[in-house]
Parts: structure tokens; C-alpha cells; sequence
């Protein structure tokens, strides 16, 4: 089955396939005894609680230390607080401002590496990296999520941030682990889109999810990895403008597949114009990485029986104004 043919039978059925991916903390056997700039793998326990079995400890008192090679970049605008899990769930730091900035460094070789994060309490929290958005709107308490990102200047900056402005945004784990020594990342399929599209965390199986979240499961070709940047309630422009796209161009590159299926709220907050400029100029950027890029139509949600859609054409415009693959 081709890649077109299987998003479109995702997209039907989205909301009728639901998944849950809980926040697991993976036994490690590494033990720090190297040099922190030779050190590749890490598992930090974040807050003031105490410091779980086989992880590192980190206080939000803790600054960043070139010595030990990891710590808080602005202690000042960092606090210990509670959270609802168990060993080292159960506390969890907060980032008290969103600057770039604010930011826990860890020294690490230049390589690939696997991150993986675990959220104390929170409403809906993002995650930024090397100073752009990694990881889009994580909800529940303790969710968990996983993602690769090369490091070449022999540090990770991280920090969790809004996903939802005025909730508190909290950390309760990071672990870190080379993949490789060679910081190419793998042919990466990147996704822009709205609820119908992106991943939802902590819901039972019979609430609303995105295809976006099942996509990975019907690969057959695993060598792909899959980059959700989708966003409930998103429109075009506000992909651009929170920046959603810029993991996407910045890391693009030969063997990348973009797919853009969004649309839907832009008769709330844009216009058909603007709709189709800004998809238009995405696909363009993208393009110019040697990216290949798939337009997916919207498949419209229940209600939309009983709306107009004054975009129904605008995915028209961009097929005819771009020239867009028609195979994977």
C-alpha cells in the first residue's frame, strides 16, 4: 500500500483508533564515572524531593557546572516543585520563564542522540531544544515522549515551555542516549496539522486522536522517523508563526518526506489568501532542503456537515501553484 493511500485510510479513521503510550522509565546500566564531556548517556531525576535509583539528581538550585558538565542555565528562574508520580516522578523542576535562555545544559559528544522526557504536573507542555520546539503539547501528568535530535556544538540546551499559556510548565525526568557518533539524523517523515493530525497523551481510547499519532505503526519501512509537530486548534499561518515549522527547515534535508494536512481553523483566523500563501511558501522552503512534501486533504470533522467550507478550494490553489510529488 503506498504512503498516500495509507495516511488517507488513517485520516478517515482517526478518531475511531485511539492508542495510549504511557510514561515508562527504562532501567539504565550505566554508570557516571567519565568525564563529563566524554559521558553519552544520562538519566536525570529532577526536583528537590530526594533522587531515584540509577539517576542524577538535579535541584533547580543547581547552575550549570562546565566541572560536571550539566546544570540550570538561570537557577533564578527555576523551581523545585511536587508531582504526582512515584520515585523519581514524583517531583519535577518548573521552568518560571520562557526566554531561550532558560535552559538546562548538558555537556555531550557531538552525535545522535535519543532524548527522552517526562513531564511532572502539567495541563499541556511543549518542549524546546537547541533552542526550537521539539516536542508539541504534551498533556496529563508524568506524559512522556520521546525524540531524536543531533547534537554539534557538544551540548544539549532544554527547557519545557507553554503549550498552553497560563499553566505551569514542569520536568520530571530526562534521559539521554546515544544512538550514534554521527549526528545525521535518520530520513524523518515531519508532520504539519490540527487535532485531526497530531498526538494526544493521557486520554482513555475511546477520546479524540489524531492520525498523525498512528502513523509510525503502519510503516513497513522503518528506517523513517516519524516528527509530529501538529497542534490541536492550529491554522496555517499560527504553525509558521509559533514555530512549529522551524525544527522542520532547519533540520530538512534529502530523504525527508514533509506532509501538510491542516486548513481546518483557518476560516477562524485567517483567509483563503493568506491560507494558501503561507502553505504555499512552507512547501516552497521545504522543497529547497530537498525535501519531498505530500498535501493531504482535510477530512473534516462531524460538525462540518452542517458548515460551509470556505476552503474547500484552497488546497487547489497550492497543488497548482507548487510542484508537489504525487508518490513517496
Amino acid at each position: 500500500m503506498s504512503l498516500k493511500k495509507m495516511i488517507s485510510g488513517l485520516a478517515s479513521t482517526a478518531l475511531a483508533v485511539t492508542a495510549f503510550a504511557g510514561a515508562s522509565i527504562a532501567p539504565t546500566n550505566v554508570e557516571i564515572t567519565a568525564e563529563a564531556a566524554t559521558v553519552t548517556d544520562w538519566k536525570f531525576d529532577f526536583g528537590g524531593g530526594g533522587t531515584a535509583g540509577g539517576y542524577t539528581g538535579v535541584s533547580a538550585s543547581d547552575g550549570y557546572n562546565a566541572g560536571r558538565g550539566y546544570g540550570f542555565a538561570q537557577t533564578y528562574n527555576m523551581s523545585n516543585v511536587g508531582a504526582s508520580g512515584g520515585g523519581a516522578l514524583s517531583d519535577a523542576v518548573q521552568f518560571k520563564d520562557t526566554g531561550k535562555g532558560n535552559t538546562f545544559n548538558v555537556d555531550l559528544p557531538n552525535g545522535l542522540y535519543q532524548v527522552t522526557v517526562i513531564l511532572g504536573n502539567t495541563n499541556r507542555t511543549s518542549v524546546r531544544a537547541e533552542g526550537m520546539l521539539q516536542l508539541i503539547n504534551l498533556t496529563g501528568n508524568n506524559c512522556s515522549e520521546t525524540f531524536q535530535i543531533p547534537i554539534t556544538d557538544g551540548q544539549l540546551n532544554i527547557q519545557a515551555v507553554p503549550g498552553k499559556d497560563g499553566y505551569a510548565y514542569t520536568m520530571s525526568a530526562l534521559e539521554i542516549k546515544q544512538i550514534s557518533s554521527d549526528a545525521t539524523m535518520k530520513p524523518t517523515i515531519w508532520l504539519c496539522g490540527d487535532s485531526t493530525v497530531c498526538n494526544y497523551y493521557n486520554t482513555a481510547d475511546t477520546a479524540q486522536h489524531g492520525w498523525g499519532q498512528f502513523l509510525k505503526d503502519y510503516l513497513s519501512d522503518k528506517k523513517y522517523e516519524v516528527r509530529n509537530m501538529a497542534a490541536s486548534g492550529q491554522y496555517a499561518k499560527g504553525f509558521v508563526d509559533a514555530g512549529q515549522f522551524d525544527a522542520i527547515e532547519y533540520y530538512g534535508k534529502p530523504g525527508d518526506i514533509y506532509i501538510i494536512s491542516i486548513g481546518i481553523n483557518d476560516i477562524n483566523y485567517s483567509n483563503s489568501t493568506e491560507y494558501t500563501n503561507v502553505v504555499t511558501d512552507m512547501v516552497k522552503r521545504a522543497k529547497a532542503k530537498g525535501m519531498e512534501v505530500i498535501l493531504v486533504k482535510q477530512q473534516g470533522r462531524r460538525g462540518d456537515f452542517q458548515r460551509v467550507q470556505s476552503f474547500r478550494d484552497a488546497g487547489s490553489a497550492v497543488s497548482s501553484t507548487v510542484s508537489v510529488p504525487h508518490r513517496m
